[in-house]
């Protein structure tokens, strides 16, 4: 079977909760995202409940994962992260060693547009022989015609069809991750987080953890805002 992300992938456009910095630039008729001049969200934690491998003696019940990772905004036509890691002998209860930038944009000149949508795809997949040569399965990806046409379609979907994008952002992932071949038809995890400027995400200042999870994974991703013109004074 076909590697299927789909089915039980958490989609969601983030809500994130009014802060005192949010309730202070609106009081004073202060712009919000419009003047942003920094956004970042950061992969913090991906945290391993249950690997899904039964602990049978002699057996330990360690597990062998990927981590799949794609980030798309609306100011460029390529993702803007495309990674895949493999993680050796996890056992339950475990965090994988992230905590890392898993997408980046700074103003470098004056008016220059901040983007008004970032989508973030994480899939945590279960091998089930061994670990591959990510590079090569990456470059692999790169060159088929598949990924070439989804890429196309995840752009076009972003600038005119918002809604689609997550499904055919998954659609993208599910190539990279059929390329693997030797691993489960369900991932332990995988989620589509799209952060916009019209459902007012980039109007909190400073960082906002938003914290996604299933059974057997749990992920938090970081936002981190800066706005110069909405921050207070020292």
């Amino acid at each position: 079977m076909a590697l299927d992300l789909l089915s039980d992938a958490v989609v969601d456009t983030v809500s994130l909760p009014t802060t005192n910095a949010r309730v202070r630039s609106k009081a004073r008729g202060i712009g919000s995202s419009s003047t942003v001049t920094g956004l970042e969200v950061r992969l913090s934690r991906v945290f391993i409940n249950d690997n899904r491998t039964p602990k049978v003696w002699p057996f330990p019940g360690f597990a062998d994962v990927y981590l799949l990772l794609v980030v798309f905004d609306d100011l460029n036509p390529e993702p803007q992260a495309l990674t895949l890691s493999g993680f050796a002998r996890i056992d339950d209860g475990e965090d994988l060693p992230v905590d890392k930038t898993a997408y980046l944009w700074k103003q470098q000149q004056e008016n220059e547009p901040a983007p008004s949508q970032v989508h973030v795809l994480l899939s945590v997949l279960k091998s089930k022989k061994g670990l591959r040569d990510t590079a090569a399965v990456l470059a692999q990806a790169r060159d088929s015609d598949d990924y070439r046409g989804l890429v196309g379609e995840v752009v076009g979907a972003i600038a005119g069809a918002p809604a689609r994008t997550a499904e055919v952002i998954l659609q993208l992932g599910a190539v990279v991750g059929n390329l693997l071949k030797e691993v489960e038809d369900k991932p332990l995890f995988t989620q589509v987080i799209s952060f916009t400027d019209i459902n007012g995400d980039f109007d909190n200042l400073g960082k906002t953890p938003v914290v996604k999870m299933n059974n057997y994974v749990q992920t938090t991703l970081t936002l981190v805002v800066r706005d110069p013109s909405r921050e207070p004074a020292a």
